[in-house]
């Protein structure tokens, strides 16, 4: 089983809600670089996504820790108003219609939600208003 690393409880996302967290991964170079995610929650259960939209690489909370739209029943990109499903990522409207957040795994364990199957370079996350460089999202 690949390691667990715990990011909040539970209790700390409401349903129908997201949380953004900013998680230092070990890139290609071997060298530690900010790793913005979102986690989601629906009902029970609980679902993980990079915070990087797939339309301009950047961050879907414009305004740091706001995902949600106004009803709260979808993830939103704070730049440009695409709409994605809380649990599957998938944008249903939008600049990147028909694309996808990329998922992260997520594992529940004793209350605590955890991040599994990549490797970390430190155990404390950043700041979540830590710059973040964009992403160049090429081709369609």
């Amino acid at each position: 089983m690949d390691e667990l690393f715990a990011i909040c409880r539970t209790f700390e996302i409401d349903d129908h809600d997201a949380r953004g967290f900013v998680l230092k991964r070990v890139g290609a170079n071997g060298e530690g670089e900010p790793w913005p995610i979102l986690v989601t929650r629906k009902g029970s259960n609980y679902y993980g996504f990079e915070n990087i939209c797939p339309h301009a690489g950047k961050r879907l909370d414009a305004q740091s820790g706001e995902f949600m739209d106004e009803a709260g029943n979808f993830l939103v990109c704070g730049h440009h108003g695409s709409q994605f499903d809380l649990d599957t990522g998938f944008c249903f409207s939008g600049a990147c219609q028909n694309k996808s957040l990329t998922p992260i795994k997520i594992v529940l364990d004793d209350g605590d939600v955890c991040v599994t199957g990549v490797e970390l370079a430190e155990e404390d996350g950043l700041d979540l208003e830590e710059t973040i460089p964009e992403v160049v999202i090429t081709g369609d």
